[in-house]
C-alpha cells in the first residue's frame, strides 16, 4: 500500500487557533479543541493520508539553544492555561487516529524535516501541515510527492509562492535568512541589510559562498557591512537550516491512521 504520511506542525496549528478564539481561560481552551478538532477532520478529508503525525516540541533546550543562546529570546510564553490542556489536544489527535510525537531535546521542525525526507526517499508521499515558511527550503531539490500546506491561508506553498514572496528560490532561503535575519525566531542578520537587499544580493550570486568571495565586486555600502561578518552569516545559516538527519527512535508502521493504534508518544532524543 502506498504511504501518504500527514504531518502537523501542532504546536504552530494549537497556538494560532488557540489566539484566534474569543475569551479566555476554560472557555478558550474548549473552543480551541473543537475547532482543532475540525481543522483535523478537514485535513483528513482533503488530503486522506494513510500515516499521520503531530509533532511538538521538546521541553529541554535543543542543539539551537545551545549554540546561541539567543535564539527565541523575547518569544511571547504560551498562556499557562493552554500549557496545562496540552494534554487534551493529544487526546484529540489521538481520537482522529493521529500520533502525537515528542523528542524532549528536539525541536519539532526538525523532526517533521527528518520524518518528511525518509519518508520521500522510500517513495511515499507527505502533507505537512504549517503556517512556518521556513519549511519552503524542503522544495530546494523540487522533490515529487512533497505538498506544504497553509491551512490557515487555504494555500499550497509552493517555489512560485516563494519566489514571490521572498524574491529568492527555495534553495536559497537559508542564504536570505542568513543575511536579513530571522526575526521569528530572533537570529540576527547582518546589520543594514534587509530583505530587499538580501534578495537582490542574492540575485546576483547563488549563494554566500559566492557572495563572500567577491565583496570586492559589491557596492561599497554592502561590501563595509559584509566584511568581517562571514562566522556570523555562517552561523545564522545553519541555525535557521532544518535538519533532515536526526536519528529518530520510530518507524512508519507507528503512525498508521488510527484511532486504536495512535498514541502521544515521547522518545528518547
Amino acid at each position: 500500500m502506498a504511504i501518504k504520511l500527514l504531518l502537523i506542525d501542532a504546536m504552530n496549528l494549537i497556538r494560532r487557533v488557540h489566539a484566534a478564539v474569543p475569551g479566555e481561560g476554560d472557555d478558550a481552551i474548549e473552543a480551541a479543541l473543537t475547532t482543532s478538532g475540525q481543522i483535523v477532520g478537514r485535513l483528513l478529508s482533503r488530503f486522506e493520508p494513510t500515516h499521520g503525525v503531530c509533532a511538538f516540541d521538546g521541553w529541554q533546550k535543543s542543539w539551537r539553544h545551545l549554540a546561541y543562546p539567543d535564539y527565541k529570546a523575547g518569544r511571547k510564553p504560551m498562556p499557562d492555561s493552554l500549557r496545562d490542556n496540552l494534554d487534551r489536544f493529544q487526546q484529540l489527535f489521538r481520537y482522529k487516529g493521529l500520533t502525537s510525537l515528542t523528542y524532549p531535546h528536539y525541536e519539532a521542525d526538525d523532526v517533521l524535516t527528518t520524518l518528511a525526507a525518509k519518508t520521500l526517499q522510500a517513495g511515499g508521499e507527505v502533507v505537512l501541515v504549517s503556517t512556518d515558511k521556513g519549511f519552503a527550503q524542503l522544495l530546494a531539490s523540487d522533490p515529487q510527492g512533497l505538498v506544504l500546506w497553509d491551512h490557515f491561508a487555504k494555500q499550497q506553498i509552493d517555489r512560485d509562492f516563494i519566489q514571490q514572496r521572498f524574491q529568492v528560490q527555495p534553495g536559497q532561503l537559508c542564504d536570505y535568512l542568513a543575511l536579513c535575519g530571522d526575526n521569528t525566531n530572533r537570529i540576527r542578520g547582518v546589520d543594514g541589510i534587509g530583505a530587499k537587499g538580501a534578495a537582490q544580493l542574492l540575485a546576483q550570486w547563488p549563494d554566500l559562498e559566492a557572495l563572500f568571495a567577491e565583496l570586492e565586486q559589491l557596492p561599497t555600502r554592502y561590501r563595509n557591512k559584509l566584511e568581517g561578518r562571514w562566522a556570523q552569516v555562517e552561523q545564522a545559516r545553519r541555525l535557521v537550516a532544518l535538519r533532515s538527519d536526526l536519528e529518530l527512535d520510530c518507524s512508519l508502521k507507528e503512525f498508521r491512521l488510527g484511532a486504536e493504534a495512535a498514541k502521544p508518544m515521547i522518545k528518547n532524543a
